[in-house]
């Protein structure tokens, strides 16, 4: 036979004896950490308290001062009046709250002002049923004024102070309205309405990448241009493209640049008047144009192209002022025709 096994579930007696310890020690670990958290947080409430009886201790000390003092200066029953100074404390939140019902009845008596001015008069010039009357009339008249003032998004009764706020914005707007128009403020309602309708028009037209500077200046433009084919038809001539720019008053055409010809090359400068310095900025390729001022036939074709290009797509042509220095009178056609190509010309005779 096998000898006698002290094992039980293939543990011997010591293991078990020592998880039992294990387990113990954990238990008793797990109270310890209570007992301590516990600890501390009777000691924060005893500190508490301990400040509690300090605070109670100063304020007993100081009442006892206090009363000390007032029995010398000769005052009587000094407990009296130590106890209504702590009741004036405790009365202190009680007034601020008054304070706010007291602002919020001043803002209804404010509303209400003109019934009781009307109440007023009646008093000294009329009574019985004409008082109830005028009452009556200033009562119908606030409940129209109501009805004036009342917005679609309204759920509740409106107050008289609603109705006092909105009357006020509603005359900001006139003040508004009759600043913008000037010295003309009796508009009439439809002219009103056409204003906005002009107003409407410039934002949806910013909204498609313009601007009213620029469509005002366009508009110059074109009125510059109807004023120069005017001038045309009345001298008889007719049929070519109107400058780009144009003085709107005299119709003549503004120069772009002031071209001086030779046999080989061509110099120029800005001709345009101040007003059009922006507008010439602006123009395609005018920088690298701009930057040599003395150029041979075939660069400057293909440097000045951009801003012909961009005149042909206006449907109007650019003035050039024209100098020719060439002696030569087949060659100086030649070399105006190849500046003709890209503008109009107004050639200054030497």
């Amino acid at each position: 036979m096998s000898g006698k096994n002290d094992q039980v579930f293939q543990l011997s007696l010591t293991e078990i004896f020592i998880i039992i310890c294990f387990i113990l020690l954990l238990l008793m670990g797990y109270q310890i950490f209570k007992l301590t958290h516990k600890n501390e947080a009777l000691h924060e409430k005893m500190l508490s308290v301990q400040d509690l009886d300090i605070r109670e201790s100063a304020i007993n000390k100081a009442a006892e001062a206090l009363k000390a003092r007032m029995t010398a200066l000769g005052v009587r029953k000094p407990d009296e009046i130590i106890s209504k100074l702590v009741d004036a404390s405790k009365a202190t939140a009680e007034l601020d709250r008054l304070k706010v019902l007291m602002t919020q009845k001043d803002q209804e008596l404010t509303a209400l002002a003109s019934i009781e001015k009307a109440l007023m008069e009646t008093a000294g010039q009329k009574k019985g049923d004409d008082a109830k009357q005028l009452i009556l009339e200033t009562m119908m008249s606030f409940d129209q004024l109501k009805k004036l003032v009342v917005a679609p998004t309204d759920d509740g009764v409106l107050q008289p102070t609603d109705v006092v706020k909105r009357v006020a914005a509603l005359k900001a707007q006139d003040d508004m309205l009759a600043a913008a128009f000037g010295a003309d403020a009796t508009k009439t309602k439809d002219q009103i309405q056409d204003t906005i309708k002009h107003a409407m028009t410039l934002v949806q037209e910013s909204k498609k990448g313009g601007s009213p500077v620029e469509l005002q200046k366009a508009n110059r433009d074109l009125r510059g241009q109807v004023q120069f084919l005017q001038n045309r038809l009345n001298k008889g001539r007719g049929g070519d493209l109107p400058p780009c720019w144009v003085n709107e008053v005299t119709g003549k055409a503004e120069m772009f640049l002031t071209v001086k010809l030779s046999e080989n090359n061509l110099t120029f400068e800005p001709a345009w008047p101040p007003a059009r310095r922006e507008d010439a900025m602006a123009l395609p390729g005018i920088t690298e144009l701009m930057a040599t001022p003395t150029r041979t036939y075939e660069s400057f074709t293909r440097a000045a192209k951009p801003v012909s290009d961009f005149g042909s797509q206006k449907e109007c042509k650019y003035y050039v002022r024209l100098l020719s220095q060439i002696q030569d009178a087949v060659i100086s056609d030649r070399r105006r025709l190849v500046v003709e190509t890209l503008f109009y010309k107004v050639e200054i005779r030497r």
